[in-house]
């Protein structure tokens, strides 16, 4: 990698809500919540080589105290950031965004990975925006960028770094040479080239204030911001990583300067913002998605999961719900932010658009994820899945088809109920003239044991247009 640059979490210990689509009416929930489990034991026992980045972490944790959220979030932190400097090239520059949550602390791991004196810059980019009217200190309207280089000859393209001086008639003779005799014409041309940019951005607006810019997603840095650092530290055909990538700000900014761009993120959705704001741009190369597929899964370790109470959990979640996000998206699907009260959606589909009604198609899913093969999914959940589907081709939804996703084989009255239900003839540009039908019942273990897949049409982001999108979300 020629530059890594990266927006990870911040420990803010918030859940944060993204709303995607051009009116923001898709939504998923963002985990920036930390706690010490037992994959953060074995990372801290087994996966950080001694040196000095462990004896950092030992440091943070004799001073946050042991098992804390803020050591837990630092060893998640160090083990990426030794990662990070190892596929680093050694003219490579990293550049690190962070707040005042945990930027102290993020600048001691950076010091341990990539050395005290590899550290170039420490960046203060300041904002402005409405502050709580009954505040009691200073508004916090900036974020913190380390920048640090891995060797002795990083790149850093100084004149394209210049802005002008904020006086254009300041005389530069003193400051210059101390008046030994600068002629006019060369204090001029000083003048006209301005100088290097300072490390105290206040220039560049938040995303959210650019309505074409803006995506949905809460935590998205402007392009501006990611252009400079960009143009600042890699050349034409450099590759840059982002590997907390988002909505892809950092991956758009590479594209339009002419560099190769690589995105990492943990988020299915995000992923699929990203994918299609990349496409968006019209470059003759469409960018190249990867993701988890069902054979990165075993039965095994999905029933365990999925049966698993909140306090079993190391992340907290219950069993039920990880298996309604984590079928989202190895499906492709949008999962619903409630959890409870959902309205019988658990996730929505969307498919490419329908030639013949000229309307993106929508596909319901209802995850049941019953306990135990005695209490499978009955003809009830059916019914209400099927009213489901009714209800929103009464919105004025184009639905022409549900999914029933269970943990275990469905009883064969609910297969015999969804047969009956018939089947219907969508034409869509990428799969032509096709037959789906109306209502499928399959489980995660015929899934994952069988390779048996549900029939979908082609999955389009860019269905999410239109008056539609003011009637995705139920409840």
């Amino acid at each position: 990698m020629d530059l890594i640059y990266l927006d990870p979490p911040f420990n803010s210990n918030q859940f944060y809500v993204a709303a995607f689509g051009d009116k923001g009416m898709v939504r998923a929930q963002l985990r920036d919540i930390w706690r010490w489990t037992a994959e953060t034991e074995i990372t801290y026992r087994q996966r950080i080589p001694h040196g000095r980045l462990l004896d950092c972490l030992q440091g943070i944790i004799l001073q946050t105290g042991a098992d804390s959220k803020m050591a837990a979030y630092c060893v998640y932190m160090g083990r990426r950031l030794a990662e990070m400097r190892r596929v680093l090239k050694p003219t490579g520059s990293i550049y690190l965004h962070c707040d005042p949550h945990a930027n102290a602390y993020l600048r001691i791991l950076m010091d341990a990975v990539f050395g005290e004196k590899q550290f170039r810059n420490e960046i203060v980019w300041c904002y402005t925006g409405p502050g709580s009217p009954r505040i009691r200190q200073f508004n916090r309207k900036h974020d913190t960028i380390f920048w640090y280089a891995k060797g002795a000859n990083w790149t850093f393209n100084r004149d394209d770094m210049r802005v002008p001086y904020k006086d254009p008639n300041q005389t530069l003779r003193r400051a210059m040479d101390g008046g030994k005799g600068i002629g006019q014409d060369e204090v001029e041309q000083y003048r006209q080239r301005g100088k290097v940019l300072e490390t105290w951005w206040p220039d560049i607006a938040l995303a959210v204030r650019s309505s074409k810019e803006r995506t949905g997603y809460p935590t998205q840095k402007p392009r501006a911001l990611l252009e400079r650092i960009i143009e600042a530290s890699s050349n034409p055909g450099d590759l840059v990583l982002d590997p907390f990538c988002g909505c892809g700000t950092a991956a758009d900014a590479a594209a339009s300067l002419g560099r190769k761009y690589l995105g990492v993120d943990v988020s299915g959705i995000a992923v699929r913002v990203m994918q299609q704001r990349l496409e968006s741009r019209g470059d003759a190369v469409a960018p190249v998605v990867y993701g988890l597929e069902w054979n990165d899964f075993d039965w095994e370790h999905f029933e365990r999961r999925a049966l698993m109470g909140r306090d079993e959990a190391e992340d907290g979640i219950e069993g039920w719900a990880w298996a309604e996000d984590k079928v989202a998206g190895l499906l492709q699907a949008v999962p619903n932010e409630r959890k409870r009260g959902d309205g019988g959606v658990d996730a929505r589909y969307f498919g490419a658009l329908d030639i013949d009604r000229n309307e993106g198609i929508v596909v319901p899913i209802q995850v049941k994820m019953y306990a135990s093969t005695q209490r499978s999914v009955g003809r009830p959940d059916a019914d209400r899945l099927l009213g489901v589907q009714t209800d929103l081709q009464r919105r004025g939804l184009h639905a022409p088809m549900s999914l029933m996703v269970s943990l275990y084989p469905p009883p064969e009255s609910v297969r015999v109920f969804a047969a009956r239900q018939g089947r219907v003839t969508l034409h869509t540009r990428d799969g032509g003239r096709q037959d789906y039908p109306v209502m499928q019942a399959l489980s995660v273990q015929e899934m994952l044991q069988r390779d048996t897949r549900p029939a979908l049409p082609p999955a389009d982001p860019r269905a999410l247009v239109g008056d539609t999108q003011d009637k995705m979300l139920l409840g």
